[in-house]
């Protein structure tokens, strides 16, 4: 076996570098360009080699004939045809060993594209599918308070001495805010106080204007009186007595005249003295009289001094009385009034009372939220508005992507709408622990009925950069997001309102593990 000449191992050693480059599993198309430059350097290499090979091939043959090698190398090359076809021939391997490369790069760059992208997870399907869902109504509004209370003070012109809240205090019914000075109107009341007392007195005396010795001295006048009447009437008795024996001496001493038994100057003293005792009968009746009327009149001094004074003046004196009473009890209305108090329970949402400022009537110290309830004012149009009713559920959030909405119930719908906007006003009762503050700007989602809509299972969606996503199922188990707007949920499915139509196919268990264009293997 002959050694290997130096040549025969080069072409041996450049052979095996080409099929090494034709087997490289490179993928870099830099590397590829440089790879494709080596293999023309290589390809000279090689016709420099066939072509040495091909001299001393010919040297060799030249032995037995007698013929040089030299001379069989200058005829060989003097032949163009056999040179080109050599040369063609090597030129043609090399191309097919880069055409073999280029083909083997792109059989390698379609595995990786194929292994790159694997079924990353076994995931369920869902059909979109339509039913009978709650219909909302959507509205905005503010948060006001359910019954705004503005406290100040009814007494005008008194400095504040004290301040007892802050803006967000919540405080009791009767709870004392703030304090008035009160000094000027206690000094009042002092007065009124001692006006009354006097009134008092003045009511008495004209109830009882006469001191008691004087009602003794007119009752012991009326026994007199009386006493007078009974003598007089004694003496009128005496006086018709005597008037009686005087008839009837003056009647005897007449007969007698006539029998001529006295004289006739006799007879008439007897006649005069009759008529003089039948004048003093008179006398003592007109006396008896006079006695009587002195009897009334004591009566009556001293009915009217036990009675009192006369009624025009207690009546007057009743009314002062009556007046002065009502002045203390305004005064004692005022001074209570100085100590500002909460009306109900609720919470201090606005303080405008600093100590030093002087009060006016009217203007508000603070402002309160009753009960601290609050109510979201909703502006509904006219077309809407006739289909909220009180006692309907509301949904209620401060964002759109709120997740947990606050729950409120619809308490009034306003019987005016406006007829310059065409709105109306709704107003929705809310939670007190909500966390809200009133001037919000909200919005609420009014249960109103029910309505057809696109649904899906609840665990189809995901939340992919603050937007909500749905994976449907494509060609070849590919899982294509898209974003879509939920709507009302339950705890088994969401409403889609759009994005997504009903009976399309989308993800149900898996989708959070999911990317776009992901293969999927579904689960039967």
């Amino acid at each position: 076996m002959k050694p290997e000449t130096s040549e025969a191992a080069e072409a041996k050693r450049l052979t095996a570098s080409l099929n090494a480059h034709a087997e490289s599993p490179s993928s870099d198309e830099q590397t590829r360009q440089k790879l494709n430059r080596s293999l023309e350097m290589e390809i000279q290499d090689v016709s420099a080699v066939h072509r040495s090979l091909a001299s001393k091939k010919a040297t060799e043959e030249t032995k037995p004939d007698g013929e040089t090698a030299k001379t069989k190398v200058a005829n060989f090359l003097k032949r163009p045809k056999a040179v080109a076809v050599s040369a063609l021939v090597v030129i043609g391997i090399m191309a097919g060993a880069v055409y073999g490369f280029n083909e083997y790069q792109k059989s390698q760059t379609a595995k990786k594209q194929l292994t790159a992208s694997p079924a990353v997870v076994t995931v369920t399907k869902a059909v979109a599918k339509l039913k009978s869902v709650e219909d909302d109504l959507s509205v905005t509004g503010s948060v006001w308070a359910w019954d705004p209370l503005a406290i100040g003070s009814e007494v005008s012109g008194l400095r504040i001495t004290e301040i007892n809240v802050e803006e967000g205090d919540r405080v009791r019914k009767g709870q004392v805010l703030a304090t008035l000075n009160s000094a000027l109107l206690r000094a009042q009341l002092d007065q009124a106080k001692a006006r009354l007392q006097s009134s008092h007195a003045n009511l008495g005396k004209a109830i009882q204007p006469n001191r008691p010795e004087d009602i003794i001295a007119l009752r012991a006048a009326l026994a007199q009186s009386e006493a007078n009447v009974a003598q007089e009437e004694a003496k009128r008795k005496q006086a018709h007595a005597n008037l009686g024996n005087a008839e009837m001496a003056a009647h005897r001493f007449t007969e007698l005249a006539k029998a001529g038994a006295i004289s006739m100057q006799d007879a008439e003293n007897k006649q005069v003295t009759a008529v003089n005792a039948r004048e003093e009968v008179k006398s003592a009746d007109e006396r008896i009289k006079a006695a009587s009327q002195q009897v009334q009149q004591a009566r009556q001094r001293l009915l009217i001094a036990t009675r009192g004074g006369r009624l025009e003046d207690v009546q007057i004196s009743r009314a002062t009385v009556a007046e002065i009473k009502a002045q203390i009890q305004q005064l004692e209305e005022q001074i209570a009034q100085t100590v500002i108090r909460a009306p109900d329970d609720g919470l201090i949402s606005r303080r405008d009372a600093h100590i030093g400022d002087i009060t006016a009537a009217g203007t508000p110290m603070f402002l309160m939220v009753r009960m601290d309830r609050l109510e979201l004012r909703a502006q509904v149009s006219d077309i809407d508005i006739a289909r909220i009713q009180p006692g309907q559920s509301v949904d209620v959030t401060i964002k759109e992507d709120d997740a947990q909405p606050i729950k409120g119930t619809v308490r009034l719908v306003n019987p005016l709408v406006d007829p310059a906007t065409r709105y109306g006003v709704v107003r929705i009762d809310l939670p007190n622990n909500a966390g809200l503050k009133q001037g919000m700007f909200v919005r609420g989602e009014i249960r109103v009925g029910m309505r057809k809509a696109v649904t899906v299972p609840v665990s189809s969606i995901v939340t992919r950069n603050g937007e909500s996503v749905v994976f449907k199922l494509g060609a070849e188990n590919r899982a294509l997001s898209t974003i879509v707007k939920p709507g009302i949920q339950t705890e088994e499915f969401a409403e889609i309102k759009n994005g997504l139509a009903a009976g399309e196919i989308v993800v149900e268990k898996g989708a959070r593990f999911l990317a776009d264009r992901d293969l999927v293997r579904v689960a039967k």
